[in-house]
């Protein structure tokens, strides 16, 4: 039997009890004018109906393949896993409660057969609600963050790139670019722990350039079972990102800050350019202090509490 030839485009789709959206989400993927694609979802042993939706498509078109983790493995391993398995040149994230416009694919793939120095591209992103109801661009989820448009992600000069991706106040909506596969599987892909996609979209800009279409492309969809809403600090995210992460003391911020060290570390850059990021590095201790701060009083805390509880001075539960 003659091998089917491998697709240009893997989609990966991790999801974990996703019932309410991930028909729509699938379907937005089969859907695009571009064809030659296939749609890797891992189904992280969700309790709703998410089995038999992804096995219905999977029925119908050959490019959805379909797996199943015996047990909650955690977002991050599941993440990683859909990378793991796609077999296609490029390759990009989907979430399963957002939407993508069905050109997004071409117009990616335009650019980065046209641009062989950009790793990334990706598009602007259009909020919408629980319904799919456009939110204005100055909606609440949009406080305090910077416009992606802002970001020097084109910039020729990697330092500056990183400069920017460290950025806390940026939502990483480039995860949701299309990207090459050989380079993003050069990297530590996505870490077990909260804001790790700010690490993996600084490891990509160390690597090569983004490039930004200025249509609204992504649709993003703000509603209450969003992760940062339901788990609300990074400590708890942290846990939910990886269940071994469990009971251990975390320091999220100066995790952070360590692995975009790491990132430089092993970035294929010049040791000049190295020594401008290890520049924004010190420059960002000082702008994220009291993040830093807030990690120490956190984990003395927490420490404090299990010495009491050693000593039977403290409920467990608290």
């Amino acid at each position: 039997m003659t091998a089917l030839p491998l697709p240009r485009v893997s989609v990966g789709l991790p999801v974990y009890n996703g019932e309410k959206y991930l028909g729509q989400a699938i379907e937005c993927v089969l859907r695009q004018t571009y064809r030659d694609l296939e749609l890797v979802i891992c189904d992280n042993a969700s309790t709703d109906r998410t089995q038999e939706i992804c096995q219905s498509y999977a029925a119908t078109d050959p490019r959805v393949r379909y797996t199943r983790n015996a047990t909650n493995i955690g977002l991050a391993p599941n993440h990683n896993r859909v990378a793991e398995l796609a077999r296609g040149e490029f390759f990009l994230w989907a979430a399963h409660d957002d939407y993508l416009a069905p050109n997004y694919l071409e117009h990616c793939l335009t650019v980065l057969d046209e641009s062989p120095n950009v790793v990334l591209c990706y598009a602007l992103s259009q909020d919408v609600d629980e319904n799919g109801r456009h939110l204005s661009v100055d909606n609440p989820h949009r406080e305090r963050a910077v416009s992606v448009e802002r970001l020097a992600t084109a910039a020729p000069e990697p330092n500056a790139r990183f400069r920017d991706l460290i950025r806390l106040d940026h939502h990483c909506e480039a995860m949701l670019g299309l990207m090459r596969a050989s380079v993003l599987k050069g990297t530590g892909l996505h870490g077990n722990y909260a804001d790790a996609d700010r690490v993996l979209l600084a490891e990509l800009g160390l690597r090569g350039q983004f490039h930004l279409l200025k249509d609204r492309l992504i649709y993003h969809r703000e509603h209450s079972g969003r992760s940062v809403h339901i788990h609300g600090n990074r400590y708890d995210r942290t846990v939910w990102m990886d269940p071994s992460n469990a009971g251990k003391l975390l320091l999220p911020y100066f995790h952070e800050l360590l692995c975009f060290r790491g990132a430089v570390n092993h970035a294929p850059i010049s040791s000049g350019q190295a020594a401008r990021c290890y520049a924004h590095l010190f420059v960002w201790v000082g702008r994220y202090r009291r993040q830093l701060l807030g990690d120490l009083q956190y984990a003395l805390r927490q420490r404090a509490k299990r010495i009491l509880r050693g000593f039977g001075l403290l409920r467990a539960q608290i």
